[in-house]
């Protein structure tokens, strides 16, 4: 009867999501359901008898108020910090100067398709610093841009390439990379430098190659000939983009905390630890005597503080209690016995961790493609992974990381993704259309992290 009232559960909450109610509330309620349910079922206490509080509603309750306080204090604090200072480059103009140095270089190509795949390699290095997808999207239409309608390349696939700039989420300031690596059980250092970084550079060249034949297939099939459209102007839709002008070598303010976390980790200095919120915290004062030093301004350099803080409150909601909820979801599956029943069949059908890998990939991409959202599709069902590959015998962090990749590279493919409206609003294209230049180069990069996941950690 359990595994019944599980099913329905689970039918709710995809139903809950597809519907775009809260995924904080579905993922909250689904769980103290299951709870409930194991509860009374005598299948596992709530809480331990030496935790209880005497009363089983007040135990449900404390479980939820336990997960909240070790995720807030930890992970959350992490995400917190890396928002608030993505908030913060982005409120003194940091991130947009870094954005202009970065796009100036490949001014000069001539080559319409081979300026779009450089360009292509450009936003993915500027996305190691800026974490926001559509942040970076918004920056990228107001500086890649019209560099690329000027030599003649379709809106549309000038879209493509800047709407996949964030499509891997790669490096240690990332939120679904700080939150897969902390599943792993390992820092987000050692996680970028010893396992995403050898499935994301194969990648990136396969998408940059996809890119260039893709674009251009799509092109001559509209009939659109880059030559006939040289020297064109991009007419934007300046809504949104407005820029915060800095000087140029405010570029290098956002690029601290990586060198920080690079530099300070076993592959220089090893005796000295730099943890995330360090570094983000130390780089935001170093912006703020930055600033003092700009605008000679005491009261200026501190008022840039509450954008930090600003960056850190608006990320608590979104995500840090959509991990606290998906985690109470996940803990529930486990206390009613639902994960071990799964797996117990799973085995007995001969699937091996690959092709749970594969089942656990397609949910998450099909639940970014749905949500339009790769952070709400990877934290709300990467909690189960552990439990997953633990009882398969193999490290958590061979189906997280796939699942992570999937989870971007989902979002990028989805018509309601915000990165693919922005940008789709600005050029003055349908998000389908968008959709339809980023879907091959997508695909080829997923198959890749697949294959190369598994010849290399499987």
């Amino acid at each position: 009867m359990e595994l019944l009232f599980v099913l329905f559960v689970l039918m709710a909450v995809v139903y809950g999501i597809v519907k775009d109610y809260n995924p904080q509330a579905v993922l909250a309620l689904a769980g103290m359901s299951l709870f409930t349910l194991a509860y009374w079922l005598g299948l596992h206490p709530i809480l331990p008898a030496d935790k209880s509080t005497g009363f089983a509603l007040f135990d449900l309750f404390e479980v939820f108020k336990g997960i909240f306080s070790y995720r807030a204090a930890g992970l959350g604090l992490t995400i917190m910090a890396v928002a608030g200072f993505a908030t913060y480059m982005s409120h003194i103009g940091a991130s947009q100067a870094l954005v202009r140095v970065a796009v100036k270089p490949v001014a000069g190509i001539q080559s319409s398709y081979l300026m779009l795949a450089i360009c292509y390699l450009v936003a993915v290095f500027v996305s190691l610093f800026v974490t926001s997808a559509t942040g970076l999207g918004l920056l990228l239409m107001v500086t890649m841009y019209p560099v690329m309608r000027n030599l003649g390349i379709s809106p549309a696939s000038a879209c493509g390439v800047i709407a996949t700039s964030q499509a891997f989420e790669i490096g240690p300031t990332q939120t679904n990379a700080i939150f897969s690596a902390g599943q792993s059980g390992m820092d987000p250092t050692s996680y970028f430098v010893d396992y995403q970084i050898w499935l994301v550079a194969p990648m990136l060249l396969v998408t940059m190659v996809l890119h260039f034949f893709w674009q251009r297939h799509c092109d001559r099939k509209d009939g659109w000939d880059p030559a006939q459209h040289r020297g064109d102007h991009a007419e934007l839709d300046e809504q949104g983009t407005d820029e915060v002008k800095a000087p140029t070598w405010y570029a290098l303010l956002p690029i601290i905390p990586f060198v920080l976390m690079m530099t300070f980790s076993k592959l220089l200095v090893a005796d000295i630890k730099m943890s995330v919120e360090v570094a983000m915290l130390l780089s935001v004062f170093i912006g703020m005597l930055c600033e003092l030093l700009r605008s000679r301004s005491v009261r200026t350099s501190f008022a840039g503080l509450s954008s930090f803080l600003d960056g850190m409150g608006k990320v608590f909601g979104p995500v840090v209690a959509l991990i606290v909820c998906a985690e109470l979801f996940a803990e529930s599956l486990k206390a009613i016995g639902a994960i071990d029943t799964l797996l117990h069949s799973a085995s007995n059908a001969g699937i091996g961790s690959g092709l749970m890998t594969l089942v656990m990939v397609g949910l998450i991409m099909v639940a970014a493609v749905i949500m339009g959202s790769g952070n709400a599709a990877f934290l709300s069902f990467s909690t189960l992974a552990p439990a997953v590959a633990a009882k398969f015998g193999v490290p958590a962090v061979t189906m997280l990381l796939p699942m992570q990749l999937a989870s971007s590279i989902g979002r990028s493919i989805s018509p309601i993704a915000a990165v693919l409206i922005a940008c789709a609003g600005i050029a003055k294209v349908s998000p389908f259309v968008v959709v339809k230049r980023t879907s091959v180069p997508m695909a080829g990069a997923l198959l890749t992290a697949l294959a190369l996941n598994y010849l290399l950690f499987m």
